[in-house]
């Protein structure tokens, strides 16, 4: 859909090659530009025959050129491809294209027309504007960070760079309404996408519950602040179940099947049960505990009630939806041969985008690239 389209990515690490494979997923040529040692998360373990695991996880459909941009006759084979391209995208620190010679001001010279989309860790004019921003950094000064885990605990991270991934996201976003944008009125776009932004925006009901409310959201591990039971429980084989009680309907469904009549009626609408939470996630968790996960799916699932096990990653990628959706694919990589891709999500006119190119070894597209 975006075949056509040329996009420099200066990007590394994470949030913006996050958004470039999903441009490039959708079919716009991105020529990702690595410095002659490489993007850094090339050295980020665990690694394939050399290969880094984490790298291949968001290169896809790039090809890459190597070129040091300190050096002017660098420079000017992206003066060159500039004048080709649709849009750049860069998450240097904020002194950083300026002195290379890429900033917008100097690329626009030769492309009026640019989409130049800048991610950055603070954005322009913040306070933090030149303090590095890595994901974990921006989960902590979130709040996201004091809202997850329990009570008296230490803070706890998600298991992934989940801000940058939205932030990925968001500039994808961008960068494709100023596509559309600039087919209407023929000009270009300066975009600038903040990870700390990113995550305050993406905080959404749990930050506005405090902007509204004044209170600090209780930390309720796998539950939920507005909803209860809206949580994970433990079974007699030691696996998990997840629960979630939206409405009055399930409410009383979930009794029945777990034969608790009598705090159906005492807590038949979710604000007694959120008051009286303490009270009913005990009962719930010593009832849980009478059966195995399986037997309470099995259970629950014939009375329609919104539940499903709690899986470990072996689980996932054995579960038939996920076997037979699709969306895990195999690639012929230059060095690796056959490696395993997850797809773009989304199907158009019901199917899946093709991957055009594996992710790149270091410089494998000089010789095209450069003429």
């Amino acid at each position: 859909m975006l075949n056509g389209i040329k996009i420099i990515d200066f990007t590394r690490v994470l949030a913006g090659p996050f958004a470039t494979m999903i441009l490039g997923d959708l079919g716009a040529e991105i020529i990702k530009i690595e410095p002659p040692e490489g993007d850094e998360t090339r050295y980020w373990a665990p690694f394939i025959n050399g290969e880094s695991v984490y790298f291949l996880s968001i290169n896809r459909n790039k090809k890459s050129l190597t070129l040091d941009l300190k050096k002017q006759e660098h420079r000017k084979i992206i003066y060159e491809l500039v004048k080709q391209s649709d849009v750049i995208i860069e998450n240097f620190r904020v002194e950083v294209p300026k002195k290379l010679g890429i900033d917008y001001e100097t690329l626009i010279k030769f492309k009026e027309d640019l989409i130049y989309c800048s991610i950055k860790g603070f954005g322009t004019g913040s306070p933090y504007e030149g303090k590095p921003a890595y994901d974990l950094l921006i989960q902590a000064m979130s709040g996201f960070m004091m809202t997850t885990g329990y009570e008296n605990q230490p803070p706890v991270r998600a298991s992934f760079a989940i801000f940058d991934i939205l932030a990925g996201l968001i500039a994808a976003n961008s960068i494709l309404a100023a596509l559309i944008e600039r087919n209407k009125t023929g000009k270009g776009k300066y975009i600038e996408v903040s990870l700390y932004d990113t995550s305050i925006f993406s905080m959404s009901y749990i930050a506005m519950i405090f902007l509204l409310t004044g209170k600090e959201p209780a930390r309720l591990g796998s539950a939920h602040p507005s909803i209860v039971p809206y949580q994970t429980f433990e079974c007699s084989d030691k696996k998990y179940i997840a629960v979630a009680i939206t409405n009055e309907k399930f409410w009383g469904r979930l009794c029945d099947a777990l034969n608790l009549s009598y705090i159906k009626e005492k807590f038949k609408d979710n604000a007694s049960r959120v008051k009286n939470r303490e009270e009913i996630v005990k009962v719930l968790e010593n009832k849980f505990k009478e059966k195995t996960r399986e037997e309470w799916l099995k259970i629950l699932s014939e009375l329609d009630i919104p539940c499903s096990p709690v899986y470990n990653l072996s689980e996932v990628f054995n579960d038939q939806h996920v076997v037979n959706s699709g969306i895990i694919t195999d690639v012929e990589h230059k060095k690796l041969g056959k490696i395993k891709q997850i797809l773009f999500p989304a199907k158009f006119n019901g199917e899946r985008q093709k991957i055009r190119l594996p992710p790149p070894i270091l410089g494998e597209h000089n010789s095209q690239l450069i003429h």
